[in-house]
C-alpha cells in the first residue's frame, strides 16, 4: 500500500495518510472515519488553525462532510478552506467557540448554548428554526446553511473527536489542550527574532 508523507521544516512532524485511505474518503467510505474513543475524558480543547501550513488539498473539508452528513461534499463541510491570491494562500475558517458567543446572543429561541465539558459552542436542532441570525452575527462566517435540508450548521468539534485534525496531512489543524497549546504559541513567539 503506497503511503503519503508530507515533511514539516515548521515545528509540525511528520503526518502520513495512505494513498487507499485518501481514495476512500474522496469516495464517501465511511469506515476510514476515526471513532471516539469511548474511554477517553472528554476535556475542554482548542481546535488551532495554523494557516501557513494549509496546503489548500480539502481533505479536512472531505472528512468533516462524510461524518457529519454521509458524503464528501465539500459544501456541506463545517470547515472551509479559503484561498487567496491564486493557489498560493489558504485559510481554514471553522468555528471559534467564543466564550461570549455572539451566535448564541441572537438566538432567539435559545437554541444555541455552550458545552461546558468539551468547551464548544453547540446547536440543538429541537430549539433552532433555522431563522439564520446565528450566520449573521457569527464575525468569522463560520455557520453556515444547507439549502437542501432548510438547516443552519456549525463546527461542534465532533462530539470531542475532530475529523478534520485526523486528515489535515500539513498539521494545519491541531486539537491540544488548552494549556498545551499556550506553551506551544507562548515557545514560538519566544523564538522569534525581533529587529528593533
Amino acid at each position: 500500500m503506497k503511503r503519503v508523507f508530507v515533511k514539516q521544516n515548521n515545528g509540525a512532524g511528520d503526518h502520513c495518510l495512505s494513498e487507499d485511505t485518501i481514495q476512500k474518503l474522496k469516495a464517501g467510505d465511511k469506515s476510514v472515519l476515526f471513532p471516539v474513543n469511548a474511554s477517553d475524558k472528554p476535556s475542554p480543547k482548542i481546535l488551532s488553525v495554523h494557516p501557513e501550513r494549509c496546503n489548500g488539498c480539502g481533505l479536512c473539508e472531505m472528512a468533516c462532510a462524510l461524518f457529519h452528513f454521509g458524503e464528501p461534499d465539500t459544501a456541506l463541510s463545517r470547515v472551509r478552506v479559503l484561498k487567496w491570491n491564486g493557489d498560493e494562500v489558504y485559510l481554514p475558517v471553522l468555528c471559534q467557540h467564543c466564550a461570549d458567543a455572539p451566535c448564541k446572543a441572537v438566538c432567539p429561541n435559545k437554541a444555541i448554548s455552550v458545552d461546558e465539558e468539551l468547551g464548544r459552542v453547540v446547536i440543538d436542532y429541537d430549539l433552532c428554526v433555522s431563522c439564520q441570525m446565528c450566520m449573521a452575527a457569527c464575525p468569522y462566517g463560520a455557520t453556515m446553511f444547507d439549502v437542501n435540508r432548510e438547516i443552519v450548521f456549525k463546527c461542534n468539534l465532533c462530539d470531542g473527536n475532530p475529523q478534520c485534525v485526523h486528515f489535515c496531512e500539513p498539521k494545519a489543524l491541531v486539537y491540544k489542550d488548552v494549556d498545551d497549546l499556550r506553551h506551544e504559541r507562548a515557545l514560538q513567539y519566544a523564538s522569534k527574532i525581533r529587529r528593533y
